[in-house]
């Protein structure tokens, strides 16, 4: 009997986790899933149960393992999750409380005082790139201040994916891309715990772990994680990366000039270069492999636009509906210009504005739905060619991924507006692709990433961009990116007027 050798891949997301077992051909195998639970317990506080993702993703391991034909192999375990945040372990191994989320905001107010001082500036003159407030550092600050004791407590620094590495080896390491902000000197990209001087926490130089590039294999499924997750006992686990350059790398992104777009909820946009740049927008990012560096933006805009579009504009229909109405239109749609600022939390991505909103602009009574429809779709389009024009280097390849792929006529709006061919990666799961991936470089089932990429990742479509449309777009994004920036004191009155009148309707 032949014994079929499989690469399994967990990708621990903020509100689903997949375990994903994949053949080396990068075939899926088999698939499962787990939804989490996001606690709030004050404004601005985004918490989960470490302990509960960690069964959570034993479970999902357990049900791929027991789905796998019975002459299966696993080779070895990826691990890939949700960035940032702080996932912290006492000395024992047991969590310091709720794990803090990146979407946590609690430690805004040291990140405004560390920009009046001069900590953010060295920050960012070690590592490339400025924290946010859901990063560890402002975290640990934060917690130093408020909760000295849950501090003294922490034994070791960690991200969502590391915790379960954690689990599955008793290993504590972090990898390159979590670790560069704030804690790698960009030079060496190796750390610089004088971060931790810098905001007045000499005593946290000792918080964090092993730096392990993610190609090591960073230790073994340990007895007790082999009888929670039905995975052999001593199956190798790999460092491996956080989810955002773990779904550029399933998507085929592997080499300077390559870009990824996410078209989900939310827009993410990161390109590949050589080396970290001298000025760049974006958050930077080492892969700790090959030299190379990835700088990603993220976006508020994304497909809640076009559910809203779907449910208000074109009379709760399914958004797969909009495409046939959206065609309908012209180009430009005669005019409308829609901006995709719907989320109250403003934009953060290629500017910071938590007033930022949208609207369309040029409306006439001769506009009907269909032109209203298109224009949000070219809004979301030319949102994403705002971000990756922000991004260092040029775009020699394009991927993209995520749900709002499924729209044709978006995928071909992208393409137009960003001049440049779109490739679909076939497959649902890029982030878990991207640690299998990883894992079949570290396994040296394949030579490089290159190579693991061409036998891995297939292609399913790909969206050449049309010359009169893309020159019709490039006119057109030139006036998109101007409103926008004349619009942010209009979106600021908007905000001051709004919160007078509610303050006037208490009292």
């Amino acid at each position: 009997m032949t014994t079929k050798s499989v690469l399994l891949a967990v990708d621990a997301g903020t509100s689903t986790i997949k375990a994903v077992a994949f053949g080396v051909d990068g075939t899926e195998v088999a698939l499962a899933k787990r939804e989490t639970s996001t606690y709030r317990p004050e404004p601005g506080h985004v918490e989960q149960d470490p302990d509960a993702v960690w069964d959570l993703t034993a479970a999902a391991l357990r049900d791929v393992t027991a789905s796998l034909p019975a002459d299966a192999e696993p080779l070895g375990i990826g691990v890939t999750g949700q960035g940032d945040g702080l996932w912290a372990i006492g000395d024992g191994g047991d969590p310091v409380g709720n794990a803090v989320l990146w979407s946590d905001s609690r430690a805004a107010g040291i990140l405004e005082a560390w920009e009046d001082g001069e900590e953010l500036d060295a920050i960012v003159d070690q590592c490339g790139s400025a924290p946010y407030p859901g990063m560890s550092l402002p975290i640990l600050a934060w917690l130093a201040r408020e909760e000295p004791a849950r501090f003294d407590r922490i034994d070791t620094v960690l991200s969502a994916k590391d915790w379960l590495k954690y689990k599955l080896t008793g290993e504590r390491t972090l990898d390159h891309t979590e670790a560069t902000v704030p804690y790698l000197d960009k030079t060496t990209e190796r750390y610089d715990s004088g971060v931790f001087d810098v905001v007045g926490l000499p005593e946290a130089r000792s918080l964090l772990p092993r730096l392990a590039a993610p190609t090591e294999v960073i230790g073994a499924v340990s007895g007790a994680a082999a009888e929670a997750t039905g995975v052999p006992r001593g199956v190798p686990v790999i460092s491996g990366v956080f989810d955002v350059p773990a779904s550029a790398i399933g998507s085929g992104a592997v080499s300077a000039g390559g870009t990824a777009v996410t078209l989900g909820t939310s827009l993410t946009h990161q390109t590949l270069v050589d080396g970290p740049q001298p000025e760049a927008s974006g958050i930077g990012m080492s892969l700790g492999t090959g030299g190379l560096w990835t700088y990603a933006i993220g976006s508020n805009a994304g497909t809640p636009s076009l559910e809203w579009a779907a449910g208000t504009l074109a009379g709760d229909v399914a958004v797969a509906d909009l495409e046939d109405l959206a065609a309908s239109a012209p180009p430009g749609s005669d005019g409308v210009v829609y901006h995709p600022y719907l989320s109250t939390s403003g934009e953060r991505g290629p500017f910071v504005d938590p007033d930022a909103r949208g609207q369309f602009v040029g409306l006439t009574p001769e506009h009907g739905t269909e032109h209203l429809v298109r224009a949000v779709h070219e809004g979301l389009s030319l949102a994403v060619r705002d971000c990756v024009g922000h991004l260092p280097g040029e775009a020699t390849e394009v991927v993209a991924s995520g749900g709002g792929t499924r729209s044709g006529l978006w995928c071909q709006l992208v393409a137009d507006c960003l001049n440049r061919p779109v490739s679909i990666p076939a497959g649902s799961e890029p982030g878990a692709k991207g640690a299998a991936i990883l894992l079949a470089v570290a396994l040296e089932e394949s030579p490089s990433l290159s190579a693991a990429v061409d036998r891995m990742v297939t292609i399913d479509r790909r969206y050449e961009p049309r010359e009169a449309a893309a020159d019709q777009y490039a006119a057109l994004y030139d006036l998109f990116a101007e409103m926008r920036r004349e619009l942010q004191p209009v979106w600021a009155e908007r905000a001051a007027a709004f919160e007078r009148s509610i303050s006037g309707a208490r009292e």
